[in-house]
């Protein structure tokens, strides 16, 4: 395909999803570095997380424009992570995509309490070029489960191949890691995100084991080191500059 003709099928596209060009195709760039991924011999190393994950099981009203995995069963050095991610940008799938590992730094995120990286990536097809970031934790304990990530589709067809097989979070993890951040940074944690995300879910308590869930919950405030603790109680100061964040996140 080129790129000409891949423009053509992505705006027809968006245009049946409601979405921009540039929404769709950020996207199309992140699938074909999960496609890449799920083909690599590293496939069972990394577990699929994050915003984008979540935006496969509801709607969350907002773009995702980076990758979110944690890392098991491996030598997590930072020389050995910068290989492998080298080895799966390079990896060929026939798809006219093209990407370069650009860096790797530590992950240093404020919401965050364990360590990990942040990978910067190069992605070409054709004169079209990009950027992204994947996210790498390390040290949390996670029993995924696996999902066929569903490729892009042009007239009922897939773009480029079947569903992603992939390893990923169980909802019930999700739902356990926001709101152990949420007791953990308290008033500190200015990502109205995680609340909205929690707020989802709950309404959409269909897609959580209620079983599971409190098993998840358990494990991950045990490995984090957390005590369980509700209600969130926040100063009346510290409620009402809360209040202001979520009336921002509202507007947006």
């Amino acid at each position: 395909m080129n790129e000409q003709a891949l423009k053509a099928r992505l705006k027809h596209i968006g245009k049946e999803k409601g979405k921009s060009f540039n929404e769709v195709w950020k996207l199309l760039v992140l699938e074909r570095f999960l496609a890449r991924l799920s083909r690599s011999k590293y496939s069972d190393k990394f577990i699929f997380k994050g915003g984008l994950l979540l935006s496969y099981y509801l709607t969350i009203g907002r773009e995702t424009i980076d990758i979110d995995l944690l890392a098991r069963r491996l030598n997590a050095e930072k020389s050995n992570v910068e290989l492998i991610m080298q080895e799966i940008c390079v990896l060929n799938l026939d798809d006219g995509f093209r990407m370069q590992f650009i860096n790797l730094d530590d992950l240093d995120h404020q919401h965050m309490n364990y360590p990990g990286f942040q990978i910067g990536i190069a992605v070409q097809f054709g004169v079209m070029s990009d950027k992204f970031f994947v996210d790498i934790g390390v040290g949390d304990v996670v029993d995924p489960v696996l999902l066929e990530w569903p490729s892009f589709n042009y007239k009922e067809k897939p773009l480029f191949e079947d569903p992603i097989s992939l390893e990923v979070y169980p909802v019930e993890t999700i739902f356990a890691e926001k709101l152990e951040t949420l007791i953990s940074r308290g008033a500190a944690n200015s990502r109205m995100k995680d609340y909205h995300d929690l707020l989802l879910l709950c309404r959409e308590s269909k897609l959580i084991d209620k079983v599971r869930l409190k098993d998840n919950i358990i494990e991950t405030f045990q490995n984090r080191g957390t005590l369980f603790s509700l209600p969130v109680q926040f100063q009346p100061d510290e409620l009402e500059r809360m209040q202001l964040l979520w009336s921002g996140h509202l507007r947006v």
